[in-house]
């Protein structure tokens, strides 16, 4: 394949695609920020060091400083660069697809994957940019890999592509599996064999794990720990859950999921043969390649899991959803009429636009949650410190105070330092008696401590003495 190279050229597409994201998420820019979103404000935005531990992500970590230094803590901003990721990675697969299969594929593709529903947490959770980063790292790798004759040079660029979005996210990675993927395969025309492509995947691994070794003084650990399955066959179980998790909402109720689940497949099962006879024998077999990095990218939540009940984790779906995006691009290639096509995706988009809207609407009501927990919070005294319990931990998957609540505290001009956050298992006798570990310390009750406990909508103070 490589056919229509010149037809996604020109310099206004990739603000094309950033308007049309901006647009899409224009309702959520001003949200709060949530959860972790705090901890990577204040201490990689304002302090200028690691968010968190047990993780190397050290560009992520700086484009939060980055951030920061050019306007500040607002929330607004650093959600708007996310923004303007999706964007770019949008374009990244709109040119990918241009030169494997054309502009007819290709711009289907694009817009239903700035419209895809069941990615948000990569948008609209500041921290979710890395998965977003590290996705993108492997479409523009994939792209300089395709991009013309194999050289030094090129070898070089992508190498330096990989290794900058390992930094970002781990899951950049993917980009050696997907790219000899499409080598072993021969779909794609001028695609270099994977004996090139061994050096300029293989040295930034190295690289990588050199820096880590020598900041975090591991090689492994933290994020690489997550990917080694305790338990192989339970591993297995996640498969339908992500495969059925990439096409339909969550729903706390089992068997809802499992019908839709049931007439799904019926439907690409009935639907698909027709329309693959309709393909051409180069689009049917980039079809079938499509499906095996859509396989791939899932590594990581094939391990990890994704939430079949609420949103949560569906970062994880960011990188496959682009290759499934692509896959619905070749099945609307096969309508021969432009009319019945454009019709087909107008009411997909009208369908991903639906399911995004509903989605938005959890990560509002779970901003609101936040920002009545940070303005109502009690005055923290000049002695003792503030313990709260019963904060809540998120929305319908959309993050409130998991993490992050002394953060929050900070960005909003308090003193995070006196802040206890107390698990909800946790009884005011129990933490009197026992202490409360809370950040990897035991904390113990003092008497100019104050108890404050959440009940949904103030705070109200526990009689502990």
């Amino acid at each position: 394949m490589g056919r229509a190279r010149s037809s996604v050229s020109g310099w206004w597409w990739p603000l094309a695609f950033i308007a049309v994201a901006w647009l899409l998420f224009w309702p959520v820019l001003g949200l709060t920020a949530f959860s972790d979103d705090h901890s990577a404000l204040w201490n990689a935005g304002v302090r200028g060091i690691p968010w968190r531990n047990g993780f190397f992500r050290p560009l992520s970590d700086a484009s939060f400083h980055l951030g920061t230094l050019i306007w500040g803590s607002s929330v607004g901003w650093h959600r708007a660069f996310n923004v303007v990721v999706h964007g770019i990675n949008a374009y990244l697969l709109f040119v990918l697809m241009g030169r494997w299969a054309g502009k007819r594929i290709a711009l289907p593709a694009a817009i239903l994957f700035l419209l895809y529903p069941f990615h948000q947490e990569s948008i609209v959770w500041l921290v979710g940019r890395e998965s977003a980063l590290g996705a993108g790292a492997v479409l523009a790798g994939l792209v300089l890999i395709g991009s013309g004759t194999w050289s030094a040079a090129r070898s070089a660029v992508v190498g330096a592509t990989l290794l900058v979005g390992t930094l970002c996210y781990e899951s950049a990675f993917l980009l050696i599996p997907i790219a000899l993927l499409v080598a072993w395969s021969g779909v794609i025309a001028g695609w270099p064999n994977w004996r090139m492509l061994v050096l300029p995947l293989g040295l930034p691994v190295v690289v990588h794990l050199l820096l880590r070794w020598q900041y975090t003084g591991l090689v492994l650990g933290g994020y690489f720990d997550g990917l080694i399955p305790d338990d192989p066959g339970r591993q297995l179980m996640h498969l339908p859950k992500v495969l059925g998790r990439l096409f339909l909402p969550p729903d706390p109720d089992q068997s809802t999921q499992l019908v839709s689940g049931a007439i799904l497949l019926i439907l690409l099962m009935a639907t698909h043969p027709i329309l693959r006879r309709r393909l051409e024998v180069s689009s049917d077999r980039l079809l079938t390649l499509l499906g095996l990095l859509v396989l791939v990218a899932c590594t990581v939540a094939f391990v990890a899991g994704v939430s079949t009940v609420t949103s949560e984790s569906d970062r994880f779906l960011y990188l496959p959803s682009a290759f499934l995006c692509a896959m619905g691009g070749v099945w609307l290639s096969a309508i021969p009429r432009s009319i019945i096509r454009c019709s087909v995706l107008a009411v997909l988009s009208g369908l991903c636009y639906w399911q995004l809207r509903l989605n938005h609407r959890n990560w509002m009501a779970a901003s609101r949650i936040t920002q009545t927990c940070v303005v109502g919070l009690p005055a923290i005294y000049s002695e003792g410190c503030l313990w709260i319990s019963g904060l809540p931990d998120s929305f319908n998957g959309a993050y409130v105070f998991r993490n992050g609540f002394p953060e929050a505290v900070d960005l909003a001009g308090g003193n995070g330092d006196r802040i206890i956050v107390v698990p909800n298992n946790v009884t005011p006798t129990e933490a009197v008696v026992r202490g409360v570990g809370f950040r990897g310390a035991v904390h113990r009750w003092h008497p100019a401590d104050r108890w404050f406990r959440w009940n949904g909508t103030t705070y109200v103070r526990s009689g502990v003495q």
